[in-house]
This record gives structure tokens, sequence and C-alpha cells, in this order.
């Protein structure tokens, strides 16, 4: 198992694309403070509020989008990661010289997940980071900031393994990333709607990207955004979902014909 791990943490290490994913939401994350400040300001200003409140402002919206994403890129990552073994058929090979194929699914699983991860963390640490410099005085590291914090941590993991199990679902990875893309950003909204139409709109509430908000913003002891799927919903219909996809995936990859 060391063996495969150490193996696979080197196949993706040598590739670009995971450093790639990691650093957009990053970037994105930024910006959306850079450009939400200048607003914010002109607003305090018009008001005359406490600038140290726009700088708040700013950069929490910059944490949220930044983390938003980085779910999403983890997803990504995970559907280009497992995808490409099927795209490029080095799978094949990986199959033929373990010793079974469960080793080989679970520890690109695991190492996939641990990225998803790693992802946000680094997101969140820039992002905290952040936030004490231009938060000011009106800024404060309480418990309930570090408990979405750590909810999003482990929807970064699970999301990659959404990806993941995508991609071994299909067998594509191009066509994993656009399907996650488009549900992730529109597809899960279109549904709500619809279902709201005909009068099931609660049921849109456990679908995975409504469980991923609900998870995250309704994290901290006090925080119970009705809008959002309240916890313990939320986190377990996220479970379920990874499950899920992530069962099927690995079912339907132990009898497939990889040569």
């Amino acid at each position: 198992m060391t063996a495969l791990l150490t193996a696979e943490f080197r196949k993706v290490t040598t590739l670009r694309f995971w450093w790639m994913l990691g650093l957009a939401p990053l970037i994105v994350g930024m910006f959306s403070s850079a450009i939400t400040l200048p607003v914010m300001r002109a607003f305090t200003d018009a008001f005359e509020a406490d600038p140290n409140e726009a700088n708040l402002a700013a950069t929490l919206f910059g944490l949220a989008v930044a983390v938003a994403l980085v779910v999403l890129f983890a997803a990504v990552f995970g559907a280009v990661n497992v995808g490409t073994e099927f795209r490029y058929k080095t799978l094949t090979t990986t199959f033929l010289t373990a010793r079974g194929r469960d080793g080989v699914i679970g520890t690109k699983l695991a190492v996939t997940a641990a990225f998803g991860f790693f992802y946000c963390l680094v997101v969140e640490v820039v992002s905290v980071a952040l936030l004490l410099t231009f938060g000011g005085d009106t800024f404060e590291l309480r418990g309930s900031l570090f408990a979405m914090l750590g909810a999003a941590l482990v929807c970064g993991a699970l999301w990659a393994l959404i990806g993941g199990g995508v991609s071994m679902l299909t067998g594509s990875s191009v066509g994993s990333c656009i399907a996650l893309v488009v549900w992730y950003t529109l597809g899960e909204m279109i549904l709500r709607s619809i279902l709201s139409g005909i009068g099931i709109g609660s049921a849109g509430s456990v679908l995975p990207v409504s469980a991923t908000l609900g998870t995250v913003a309704n994290a901290a002891a006090g925080n119970e955004i009705d809008w959002l799927t309240l916890w313990p919903t939320a986190p377990l219909a996220l479970l379920v979902w990874t499950a899920v996809f992530v069962g099927g995936g690995w079912a339907l990859t132990r009898q497939r014909d990889i040569t």
C-alpha cells in the first residue's frame, strides 16, 4: 500500500495540472477582494461608516469566492486525476502490476481526496492572512470562523472524491469536467427552480451544491440560515452523494475492460 501511495503521489506531482488548478481559485479570491474593496469604501464614505468595515467585508467576500471556487476546482482535479488514467490507458499497466484493482482504486481516491483537502487548506491560510492584514480591528479570529473553514476542508476532500467518482463512471476526464462545472454553476440551480415550480422545492436542499453551502455556512454553532440546508442534514447529504458516486464508480471500474 505504501508503494502504491508513493507512486500515486509522484504521478500527480510530476504533472502541471495539480498546482494550476489550486492556483486559480486563490488568484480569483484575491482579485475579488481587490475589486470589492473600492466599492465597499465608496459606500462607507457615502454613509460615513468605519472604513475598516469595508476592508473586512471585501476580504470576507474574497474568502467566500475563493472557498466556493476551490471546492469546484477540487472536483475538477478529481475528475482529471482519475479520468486521465482512462484516457491514456495507464490503468492497464497499474492493474496488471498490482495485486488487485481495489488497492489501486482506493489509493488513487485517497490521494485525490488529500489534494482536494490541500487545495482548500492553502486557499484558507492565504485568505485568513488577508483577513488579518486588511480586516482591521473589526476582524477577530473566532471559533465560528474556524468551524466554517474546517467544514470547507472536508467539502474540498469530498468534492475531489465526487469528481473522481464521476470520472470512474464515465471513463472520460473531459466529459466529467464539463458535467461538474455545468452542474456546480448552473445545473443544480436550474433543477432547484424546476423542483420549486412543481411544488417539491424542499427536495432540492439535499442536492450536492446546496448541501455543500449548508455544510459550510451553518457549520458554526448558532448559524441557522434557514434558506440553506441545516446541520446535520447538509453534511450527511453530501456524504451520501459522495458515497453514491465513489461506490458506483468503484464497482464499475472493478469490472471494466481496460485493455
